[in-house]
């Protein structure tokens, strides 16, 4: 049976604020059943982090689900970054000492210019079986890290 998608209205997308003063950002993060079981669509918005060389920098995600799915980080895991992110963007350290719906990364940000790091999650259900992102979605969520001011 073919599927319709909605949309997403600017209004909709998740919750995301930034504590420039601190450096932290708290990101929302929707999780909804994809099409076939086992499957999760997420939603996130846009992240950045803009500041002087050496800021460190804390991203905390909460999961908030719909439609009666469970989803929470994987234990002891969560989110995964899949390759190093060279160029400026240093200590990157995933703390999972969270309930099981947050988690957080911390890093430096020592970019030049600017960078971006990519991230995914690894969520499981109520009964611990992995879910697997729905094919029928393409979500590449990152952090863009920007150097302020951009020397030049």
């Amino acid at each position: 049976m073919p599927t319709t998608m909605e949309q997403t209205k600017i209004d909709q997308l998740p919750a995301v604020t930034f504590d420039q003063e601190n450096s932290v950002i708290n990101a929302t993060v929707i999780v909804s059943p994809g099409v076939l079981p086992s499957t999760y669509r997420h939603h996130v918005s846009a992240i950045s982090a803009a500041g002087l060389p050496g800021s460190s920098w804390t991203v905390n995600w909460t999961l908030e689900t719909t439609c009666g799915l469970v989803a929470t980080f994987k234990e002891g895991g969560g989110i995964l970054i899949p390759m190093p992110t060279p160029g400026g963007v240093d200590n990157l350290v995933i703390n999972h000492d969270f309930p099981p719906n947050q988690r957080q990364l911390t890093f430096t940000n020592n970019v030049l210019d600017v960078n971006v790091i990519r991230y995914d999650f690894d969520l499981i259900d109520g009964e611990g079986t992995k879910l697997t992102k729905a094919a029928d979605i393409i979500i590449d969520p990152s952090i863009a890290v920007v150097r302020d001011p951009i020397d030049g």
